[in-house]
């Protein structure tokens, strides 16, 4: 008899089969990974979400997959595939296939249609074959399918073009609406998070939708990374609280963030700032040429598309920008907010002479400040 454990999800019947398990995970019949240098990477993500997901770990485990499985469904076919390396070294899952199957079988997925074969295929594919049916090629990929399905026998069509992916049905649909978290996640690094790490997170109270979660979540980490005095970390944190913003249009919120990370880019600071081994980094401040203390040009970039969507003149620009910056705090900071915000337009408009100079007015206060360190 198939052992069965709880589930509350739609996914798979609101059951998790161990069948599917041993198939997917190279499980043995006790539930325990076989222990192989190919299966190793099984024992590591089934210890990790056993514990935390307590009792229930191991369904949640699979539950989670599944979802992922789903959203890549209809990138596969029913057969022949070759499957990316994150399903073995990111989520330790050696056939693929079978969970596919699993969920064929139980009626989240059905195989495709004529429509969907063609739309798999390349448009240079198609433009063939309506080349060969003396078919004009011109036209976006949508109208080289609409074309041949219009004007070919299906009955030909289905002879030349055999190989069927995989759709999703209504209740598979469901499934990943419900869950649309595992996706998102799986495609975004944000922190530490991973797909079960969020699921743990989604299913606690207070109850929320995903994204005010992760935001919340993002919130926390960058103030402990603040308290630690893991400025890099927070920086990063606080990068990552800015792209979220911009997903959701929220463009005058991201354009605070990106403030505040031009802000503690150009600060000095790092992670696990001490001030006693401030020598040891301030080598490394200027010049401006070989300076560590600079603004990655994704952020100056970044920062400029904030002002085109916001519409802002460089004085609008420049006064949002130092409006943020005056209100951050550091320990140390090479900059004024002023210079800072001079600084990104520096660099916006590739002004070397410019930043050359800014960098060694700098260079010359930080002597004054702190006369008995190199710099």
């Amino acid at each position: 008899m198939k052992e069965t454990l709880p589930s509350s999800s739609v996914l798979v019947g609101c059951t998790c089969q161990w069948d599917d398990a041993e198939h997917i995970l190279g499980l043995t019949a006790s539930g325990i990974p076989r222990i192989t240098l190919d299966t190793l990477p099984n024992l590591r993500f089934y210890i990790k979400h056993l514990a935390l997901r307590g009792s229930d770990g191991f369904c949640e485990h699979f539950l989670t997959l599944s979802v992922l499985v789903l959203d890549y469904a209809g990138s596969y076919y029913t057969e022949g595939n070759s499957f990316q390396g994150f399903w073995w070294y990111r989520y330790g899952v050696r056939n693929v296939d079978n969970c596919l199957r699993s969920l064929l079988d139980r009626g989240f997925l059905q195989v495709g249609d004529l429509q969907s074969a063609i739309e798999k295929e390349t448009a240079a594919v198609l433009k063939d074959e309506l080349k060969n049916h003396g078919l004009k090629v011109s036209g976006k990929k949508d109208e080289l399918v609409q074309r041949l399905l219009i004007e070919i026998p299906h009955e030909e069509l289905n002879s030349r073009f055999t190989k069927r992916t995989y759709q999703l049905t209504e209740l598979g649909k469901q499934a990943l609406e419900e869950e649309s978290y595992v996706p998102y996640i799986h495609r975004h690094t944000l922190e530490d998070m991973d797909i079960w790490s969020l699921n743990k997170i989604i299913h606690e109270p207070p109850y929320m939708p995903y994204r005010d979660k992760i935001w919340g979540y993002l919130n926390k980490r960058s103030m402990e990374h603040f308290a630690a005095g893991n400025f890099g970390l927070y920086r990063n944190c606080r990068h990552h609280m800015s792209n979220f913003l911009m997903e959701e249009k929220k463009i005058i919120d991201a354009l605070g963030m990106l403030s505040e990370v031009v802000f503690y880019d150009l600060s000095g600071l790092g992670n696990n700032y001490d001030p006693q081994y401030l020598h040891i980094f301030a080598e490394h401040f200027f010049p401006y040429k070989d300076s560590t203390v600079t603004m990655a040009p994704g952020i100056t970039s970044a920062v400029m598309n904030c002002q085109k969507e916001l519409n802002l003149t460089d004085e609008e620009l420049k006064a949002a920008l130092l409006d943020r910056m005056k209100r951050l705090s550091a320990p140390l900071h090479l900059f004024t907010p002023e210079e800072c915000v001079d600084i990104v337009f520096m660099e916006s408009r590739g002004e070397t002479d410019a930043l050359t100079n800014i960098y060694a007015k700098a260079r010359r206060r930080f002597k004054q400040n702190f006369p008995g360190i190199k710099c």
